[in-house]
């Protein structure tokens, strides 16, 4: 017998992603599950890597023997992206000898099913592991998510931006840190008051972790009004796009701010750049994005400092943006 939900999901709103090469195998294991879970199905184990990079499956049923890339091969890559490390992987394997059932232990998976699979024991095994992947999910909500924003705490941070940045120097990619904070926020709450300025700050929240298109890009609250996201795998025009379209949506969502100059809730950003080859260590970066982000207080608000080189063509393309939207 099963809880049917843990917090505010339930097995309804699990998502599981079937991997197999063989047509038949996925119609009959999506059949098997489709009234419990909500399945996606994929052909190979790299689209399931490149599925993996924009979704956040809670469970993956992996197949071992495809071509290009099989189950442990594929696994493998999964394992070593932060964005997909944590995803909980069963393999369904045509073999059963010890050998083979090591290997797959030794591969990463939590657990394999053999084939021909027994409905039965399929349905109850994935139920099994996705209860426990959402009493996971919601201790972790406890632990790593701020209650009045909904975004996360300073303790994700500070677990999450390490392994970010030793990703980045394995794979030799860019990380982007943006630095917001909400224009005139003191004057608000004197305003409005604090519950308020509460809702005001879950609204900015809810606006830019809604806008935020990939799993691995991550909204964290620093500190009363100010929060930062995390963009990795992005450099700098990427980040410029992405933090011109938080502002823009932030400004678009109308929140009253009578106290402002545009009578309604602007933001500030400030960009930094961390690459493989430099030696800049991340409390070096994170502290030329809060620098980045006073420079655009100074400039005015409501815009964008990516760097000194660049400061005056963002602060004006935003400032643009802003007189269109008015």
């Amino acid at each position: 017998m099963y809880i049917e939900h843990v917090g505010d999901r339930t097995l309804k709103d699990c998502h599981v992603l079937i991997v197999d090469d063989q047509s038949s195998t996925r119609l009959v294991l999506e059949t098997l599950l489709e009234d419990t879970v909500q399945c996606i199905s994929v052909g190979s184990g790299s689209e399931a890597v490149s599925y993996c990079e924009d979704n956040s499956p809670d469970l993956i049923l992996m197949d071992v023997s495809m071509p290009d890339l099989d189950g442990h091969a594929t696994t493998a890559i999964l394992r070593k992206k932060q964005s997909s490390a944590s995803i909980p992987i069963m393999f369904v394997t045509s073999s059963s000898t010890d050998e083979d059932e090591s290997r797959c232990w030794e591969s990463g998976c939590i657990d394999f099913i053999v084939k021909p699979v027994n409905a039965c024991t399929l349905r109850n095994r994935v139920k099994s592991h996705l209860m426990h992947k959402l009493r996971n999910d919601l201790l972790e909500r406890l632990i790593y998510v701020d209650k009045l924003t909904g975004a996360y705490n300073r303790h994700y941070l500070d677990d999450y931006l390490p392994n970010l940045v030793r990703e980045g120097l394995r794979n030799v990619t860019p990380l982007c840190l943006v630095m917001f904070d909400v224009d005139h926020f003191k004057l608000f709450n004197d305003m409005y008051g604090h519950l308020e300025g509460d809702s005001c700050l879950w609204k900015v929240s809810r606006t830019i972790g809604d806008a935020l298109l990939r799993p691995m890009d991550k909204l964290i609250r620093i500190g009363g009004e100010e929060f930062l996201v995390v963009l990795p795998n992005t450099d700098l025009d990427g980040a410029i796009k992405v933090t011109k379209r938080l502002l823009e949506l932030v400004f678009n969502a109308g929140i009253p701010h009578a106290s402002s100059e545009h009578d309604r809730v602007t933001l500030s950003a400030g960009i930094a750049l961390k690459t493989a080859t430099d030696n800049k260590s991340i409390e070096a970066v994170m502290l030329e994005a809060d620098k980045n982000l006073y420079h655009s207080k100074e400039a005015g608000r409501n815009c964008v400092t990516p760097s000194t080189s660049r400061r005056q063509k963002n602060i004006a393309d935003i400032n643009a943006i802003v007189k269109q939207a008015q």
